[in-house]
């Protein structure tokens, strides 16, 4: 099998520079799962990789410092002959110029000669890519097309802000757009099971939620942890930053510390409830490596946002992250979240006093109780989701004519 994966992922050698021109941060989240697909992919026998990459960063001039991307070469490993396609990055432009430079390297790709079967594997459902989908599908019909959703069009690129009636003119135009360039598509890879229901026709779809990070295969735990609940992500009220804030104040024993990384549009106001705790920890951003440690000397690792109508359309990468960690996960039991997670970490009811309960007998357990927890959510998350299991799905669902 001949996979080109056309995604939107951060080559490491540009890296630098796209963390150095975004203005309004990157997307970790999305570049981790890429890579991850990518790698796992790459693990699967008699499957050969290349990529396609057109990046996902924020349109120049609001979003991103500059206003024309380079076509480049690279390696995702020893061999790979993998393309970064350059496009204006201007507001406005921007789909119309990804589009052309994705569909012309896709095109060289589907001619070139190949005694294997080709697939197109698609991440997320923007436009630039919905539009190479149907291309593909219309003058190569023999090339399968699959499409990795990690979010419905619905829910992206929205930021929690309102908009107003042009933006939401345009997007339900979007939507519609891309509806009608998907529906020739072979198949899909949906991270809940839940957003099949946003197909207006039968597919054919797999359902991988995540994808465990390498840090699941460490062996070693720290040996002693620190006293540490620990959140790391968007600091928002819409996300239980602000609860978790003021139901540590309310129950954390004094030895205990909260640690918070992440930037957002409510970090005034948790620093200004924080001003007179010490043992609260407003870190902001950090380099992920600094984040990452940070979880594993942790004795607690919490996800404080609730279920609203839109989560069970999607699966929270943190708690991969998460549990990778070793560290044991304190969160509510969110919709998009599959059940075979359920006895791998501690659960928040969602009650008014739910958070500040969950908080009081979380810490007042034993250390032994809280590790334990954390070496089982590890162990499952590095035998059942890690890279190749996960990547495995996909193989058989291509594999279905």
């Amino acid at each position: 099998m001949d996979i080109l994966c056309l995604m939107g992922l951060f080559p490491e050698e540009y890296r630098e520079e796209i963390e150095k021109c975004s203005k309004a941060g990157v997307q970790n989240a999305a570049n981790k799962l890429q890579w991850a697909i990518v790698k796992g992919l790459d693990q699967i026998p008699d499957v050969s990789v290349s990529i396609v990459n057109s990046l996902y960063i924020g349109s120049y001039p609001k979003r991103y410092k500059k206003c024309f991307i380079p076509t480049f070469a690279f390696s995702h490993t020893e061999g790979a002959k993998d393309i970064n396609v350059g496009f204006c990055n201007l507001t406005g432009l921007k789909f119309f110029s990804r589009y052309h430079s994705s569909q012309k390297a896709v095109r060289k790709w589907a001619e070139a000669p190949s005694n294997e079967e080709k697939v197109l594997l698609i991440y997320a459902l923007t436009i630039p890519f919905s539009k190479v989908a149907k291309y593909v599908r219309k003058k190569y019909p023999h090339i399968k097309v699959c499409i990795v959703v990690p979010d419905l069009p619905e829910y992206m690129s929205a930021g929690g802000k309102k908009r107003n009636a042009i933006y939401n003119f345009a997007k339900q135009k979007s939507i519609g757009m891309i509806r009608r360039d998907i529906r020739d598509v072979n198949h899909f890879v949906l991270l809940t099971d839940a957003m099949k229901e946003w197909f207006d026709h039968p597919i054919s779809y797999t359902v991988v939620e995540g994808i465990a990070g390498s840090i699941a295969n460490d062996t070693e735990l720290p040996a002693v942890k620190r006293k540490s609940i620990l959140y790391a992500g968007g600091i928002s009220e819409a996300y239980g930053v602000v609860d978790l804030v003021k139901a540590f104040i309310s129950v954390a024993p004094d030895e205990w510390e909260l640690d918070i990384f992440g930037n957002g549009k409510d970090l005034q106001t948790i620093k200004d409830l924080a001003a007179n705790f010490p043992n609260i920890k407003i870190h902001g951003l950090a380099p992920n490596p600094i984040v990452v440690e940070a979880q594993k000397t942790a004795s607690l690792l919490i996800n404080p946002r609730k279920n609203q109508p839109f989560t069970k359309y999607s699966f929270p990468s943190k708690i991969l992250e998460y549990m990778s960690s070793g560290t044991p996960v304190l969160a509510y039991k969110l919709d998009g979240m599959p059940d075979d997670y359920n006895e791998y970490f501690f659960h928040i009811e969602e009650t008014d006093d739910g958070l500040e309960e969950a908080l009081r007998y979380v810490t007042n357990l034993s250390d032994e109780k809280r590790k334990q927890m954390g070496k089982n959510a590890k162990d499952f998350v590095a035998k059942y989701k890690n890279s190749k299991a996960q990547c495995t799905k996909i193989i058989e669902l291509l594999s279905v004519e």
